[in-house]
């Protein structure tokens, strides 16, 4: 099973590849747990493979990969859709959204696999609607699991308020506009950047990337070891 995990984070997750012999095996371990405290779940004439299954699980493992929580508490059913799709009544697309009513992530798989085929463009689908459930779990009062430093998220906090009328106004580029709408989207959008344009977001904002570094406790410009250097490079 082990092997078989390996063969394909070393396949589809450019984060994994670069890391240490020794990480490579913690992030193993933890996409295991992951996957295995998770329902995956799709349409009945759609086929879900072990493959895509790991390959997500992957994307929260590496968000996570400097917490202490390597789990979700709420969000325990994750459902792949083949295309982008809509909820009842609406004609507006989705290719990811996280319901709370239901606790359930849903992405959809062409979304996903792109963002692990274009790996520095800042966009990765899972990243992106994980980093909504840390926040969500986060605040909830019945999740059972706390990610953060609450003084540390209110660090981020205070600098991302300085980033969403920069946003706004177009005056940076290195954040999507979808960032812009609002903190939760911004949390987000400026963690898909951290991971995959970790160099360009230090030179373009480093107190605000250490804000990040420092909640996540991680760097990811530090590719074999990314938590061993996080202090310091922060």
């Amino acid at each position: 099973m082990k092997a078989e995990f390996h063969r394909v984070l070393s396949a589809w997750s450019s984060y994994y590849k670069h890391l240490g012999k020794r990480q490579q095996r913690e992030f193993l371990v933890r996409t295991l747990r992951f996957h295995y405290t998770t329902a995956f779940n799709s349409t009945p004439d759609f086929e879900v493979t072990q493959e895509m299954m790991i390959v997500i699980s992957s994307a929260f493992v590496q968000i996570t990969f400097g917490l202490s929580a390597d789990t979700l508490s709420m969000f325990r059913k994750i459902f792949i859709a083949p295309t982008s799709y809509s909820y009842k009544g609406t004609k507006l697309l989705f290719d990811g959204d996280v319901n709370i009513a239901t606790r359930q992530v849903n992405l959809s798989w062409p979304a996903v696999e792109q963002g692990f085929v274009v790996t520095d463009n800042g966009v990765n689908l899972a990243i992106h609607e994980f980093g909504h459930c840390l926040i969500i779990e986060q605040m909830h009062p019945r999740s059972r699991v706390t990610f953060f430093s609450e003084r540390k998220l209110n660090v981020w906090r205070d600098l991302a308020m300085n980033q969403l009328p920069l946003i706004r106004s177009g005056h940076t580029t290195l954040f999507r506009g979808y960032g812009g709408f609002n903190l939760m989207e911004l949390f987000s959008v400026s963690m898909e950047s951290f991971f995959e344009q970790p160099d360009e977001f230090y030179s373009a904002s480093p107190v605000f990337y250490r804000s990040m570094a420092d909640l996540l406790k991680q760097d990811p410009r530090q590719r074999s070891n990314p938590r061993k250097h996080w202090k310091l490079s922060a």
